[in-house]
């Protein structure tokens, strides 16, 4: 019978506080649970070749992108594995759209190895595993997307340093949508701190886009939806003012209001990529994801803010 080792791991979504971040303001991050990846690991025949099953790739380990083929190789080099492995990768989550996919990937696998030999594996070696992976794919992580996953929990993120708060206990939906636009954030990212550079008065929208995630977390403490809804579009006009938002984001936005949305703004890096809108109610929630496809979004999904 073929050895197996099976992990999975869910996504996340930055709330509040992208591009401030990287000025030192803090940022919120909550888990994105209907954003999933599975990795399975088989053992194969001695005379088979080690083989990827995924998405973005199927065929031989030997001629696989370099970060997939990395992670894979170390694990084999790590821990001796003799023969070879099929490591099977399913997701719904698309990459480059700001919900931690990579990230995702990277614990899923590492879950899915240390069952398959049957080994213990504590959260801080999983971090440190992920991370690990996570610097073949990103370079620099700053480490929130593995520590939300990794702890299924919204966390405070500041400097570098992560805290985990409590989970959410909100009455109403967010609804993610994937806008089919691949947004750059190293770009987004560059072009805002040459903004602010060039003209200091754009650091003023970066030090409002930090005072509202402290009154996003009052918000959450507090169970107040309404004002965590009045803090996202605060937001989404700053970040409109620097340049990060998207027309397809605008053009969203707008009809996802004219659907009862009673807030919306981009998550992560901007000009593309995903966006967060908030509804009320299960209906209006699910009339937001059918006209957000009917515009061309690629993906919608829908999450109960309630815990």
């Amino acid at each position: 019978m073929a050895q197996q080792g099976y992990g999975e791991a869910n996504g996340k979504v930055i709330l509040i506080g992208e591009h401030a971040v990287t000025f030192g303001e803090p940022a919120i991050a909550i888990p994105f649970t209907t954003g999933r990846v599975r990795a399975l690991i088989e053992s194969l025949n001695v005379n088979e070749s080690s083989y990827i099953k995924s998405e973005v790739y199927d065929g031989e380990l030997t001629y696989a992108p370099e970060h997939l083929k990395s992670v894979i190789t170390r694990f084999i080099n790590e821990y001796h594995i003799q023969t070879p492995i099929k490591v099977s990768i399913d997701t719904n989550l698309p990459p480059s759209r700001g919900l931690g996919s990579s990230a995702a990937m990277a614990v899923a696998f590492v879950r899915a190895s240390f069952d398959y030999l049957n080994k213990p594996l504590s959260d801080e070696m999983l971090i440190e595993e992920a991370n690990w992976a996570e610097r073949i794919a990103h370079g620099k992580p700053s480490g929130i997307d593995t520590q939300t996953i990794v702890s299924n929990k919204p966390v405070w993120f500041q400097n570098g340093v992560v805290t985990t708060l409590k989970p959410l206990d909100l009455n109403g939906y967010m609804v993610v949508i994937d806008t089919g636009i691949r947004g750059s954030t190293k770009q987004a990212v560059e072009d805002v701190h040459h903004l602010c550079k060039a003209d200091s008065s754009y650091l003023s929208y970066v030090e409002h886009i930090g005072k509202l995630v402290h009154e996003a977390r009052d918000s959450i403490e507090h169970h107040n939806f309404e004002q965590l809804a009045s803090v996202f579009d605060l937001c989404q006009e700053n970040l409109r003012t620097l340049t990060v938002s998207h027309e397809k984001i605008e053009q969203l936005l707008t009809i996802s209001k004219a659907q009862g949305a009673i807030a919306g703004k981009l998550t992560g890096g901007g000009r593309g990529g995903s966006m967060i809108v908030l509804a009320s109610t299960i209906d209006v929630a699910e009339k937001i994801a059918q006209s957000a496809q009917s515009l061309g979004a690629h993906h919608t999904w829908i999450e109960y803010l309630g815990g």
